[in-house]
Order: C-alpha cells, then sequence, then structure tokens
C-alpha cells in the first residue's frame, strides 16, 4: 500500500513538472539572435536616439551612451562603494533586470572590482558621479555574448541600461 501511495505521489509530481515546463514558452516566434542581426538592430536603436536629437556618444570599447544628468563629486574607481538604481532592457523594450526588482530598497551597492560585472557595465561605471543620470547601450560583445544569460537574453543581445549613481563612497585609504 505504501509503495502505491509512494509511486502515486512521483507520477503526480511528474507530471505537474510537466504541465509547468510546457508552459514556458522559451521557443517563442521571434527571429533568432544572430551577430548580423544584433547590428541591425543596434544601428535602428542607436539612429533613433539621435533622430530624438540626443547627443550619443561612444566609449573607447564601444559602449553607446547618452548623458541625461550631470552628476557631481567623485568618480568611482576601483575599490570604492558605489550605489545605482538601474533598469535593464532587451532591444524589444522587455525588462530583463533592476534594481526595483532585486533590492528592497530598489538600490544596488558593491565595491568596484574589475571582472565582477560584465564589461560594458564596468566601463561605464567611472564615468558616472553622484546624481548622474545616463542610458547605455552595450553591444553583445561586451556583455554576455553568444551566451544566454538566464531566460531573457539570449546570445548576441545589446543591453539598454538606464542608471542613476545614488551614491559613491571613496575607498578608505
Amino acid at each position: 500500500m505504501r509503495s502505491k501511495i509512494l509511486s502515486g505521489a512521483l507520477l503526480m509530481t511528474a507530471l505537474l513538472a510537466l504541465l509547468f515546463t510546457s508552459c514556458l514558452d522559451l521557443d517563442d516566434d521571434r527571429e533568432a539572435n544572430t551577430p548580423e542581426r544584433e547590428q541591425q538592430l543596434l544601428k535602428q536603436y542607436i539612429d533613433g536616439l539621435v533622430s530624438k536629437g540626443l547627443n550619443v556618444d561612444t566609449t573607447a570599447l564601444g559602449v553607446y551612451y547618452v548623458r541625461q544628468r550631470e552628476g557631481t563629486g567623485p568618480f568611482p574607481a576601483s575599490g570604492d562603494t558605489i550605489s545605482v538604481k538601474y533598469v535593464g532592457y532587451l532591444m524589444d523594450g522587455s525588462v530583463f533586470d533592476s534594481s526595483f526588482r532585486n533590492n528592497g530598497d530598489s538600490i544596488w551597492t558593491y565595491v568596484v572590482e574589475p571582472g565582477k560585472n560584465i564589461k560594458g557595465w564596468e566601463e561605464m561605471m567611472p564615468l558616472m558621479n553622484k546624481g548622474c543620470k545616463m542610458e547605455f547601450v552595450i553591444p553583445s560583445t561586451l556583455a554576455y555574448g553568444d551566451k544566454w544569460a538566464g531566460l531573457y537574453v539570449a546570445p548576441y543581445s545589446s543591453l539598454i541600461f538606464v542608471v542613476v549613481m545614488d551614491d559613491v563612497r571613496k575607498k578608505e585609504q
């Protein structure tokens, strides 16, 4: 009798797992991301910003950015502690990450250390001081490249971030 109950419970668990995973739409009808398609979408997005009269600048590594608000005070360097509010978007406008979702106070605080974040993010933080607000577009070569990142960031996905630098605390000497 106990064996039948255990078998029934295992069967029910397997059926529920199958039901829930079949509801995930991981292979939808969007065009497959390729380096060529990414470049096309990236160009369209940047051209759209320029057509709105925004001043789009580019870093040495190739991150595009628009400074929406100037900040004040020191700029962060390795070893400093920074606090940021951010929302990360995919090219289709969907949100894939946000400090508002992940942190109770909506602020992400961390110590700036090389190799701890994607290259494009690391490239942008030293350009922001307290109060600065930027939108930046990170090509996949400076993000996750040809790899998936979680369920939402497909290979060859450029990432768009809107970031506000809430605070910069210099490393104590």
